[in-house]
């Protein structure tokens, strides 16, 4: 029995040094598995920068197609004046391509922006008047200001 004993006490030693070991493991498991969220936390950061970055990407991509587009429009425009003082771009000899003959805007115009000019008429005084609705310009062309005006000035519709 002495011997059965000894053996058993053996593996009571063997089954405790395997489950010190075992808590070793579980040691190793939790850094292992603590390493293994940082890593997959990184990736997942990194992953997101990548969508962002692509996302930029796109964008830029899109506004360089559209001010090549807006260059070679602008080639078809050059600056005259209209009335004394006041100046659009307007469309050059034969640069119509079925367009009616029409007048942009400068500040809209040097905003990389297409704005038509308006021809409009303000009561009382019947000015004549040449608008942007685009950025809220004006210009008299004929007749002067009155306070009534101020509530036919034009809203922009862009900032």
């Amino acid at each position: 029995m002495v011997i059965a004993e000894a053996i058993s006490g053996l593996g009571a030693v063997k089954t405790a040094f395997d489950m010190a070991k075992a808590l070793e493991n579980i040691h190793e498991t939790v850094a292992r598995d603590r390493a293994i969220i940082d890593l997959q936390k990184e990736i997942l950061a990194a992953q997101a920068a990548q969508f962002a970055l692509l996302e930029r990407v796109g964008k830029l991509e899109k506004e360089v197609t559209r001010l090549e587009a807006w260059d070679a429009d602008k080639q078809r425009y050059q600056l005259a004046e209209l009335a004394p003082g006041i100046f659009a771009y307007s469309l050059k000899e034969g640069m119509a391509n079925g367009e009616p003959q029409h007048h942009l805007c400068t500040a809209c115009y040097d905003a990389d922006f297409k704005s038509f000019l308006k021809r409009e008429t303000w009561n009382p005084g019947r000015c004549a008047m040449i608008v942007c609705h685009g950025c809220g310009w004006f210009a008299y062309e004929h007749g002067s200001a009155d306070p009534a005006h101020k509530g036919l000035r034009p809203t922009p519709y862009r900032e």
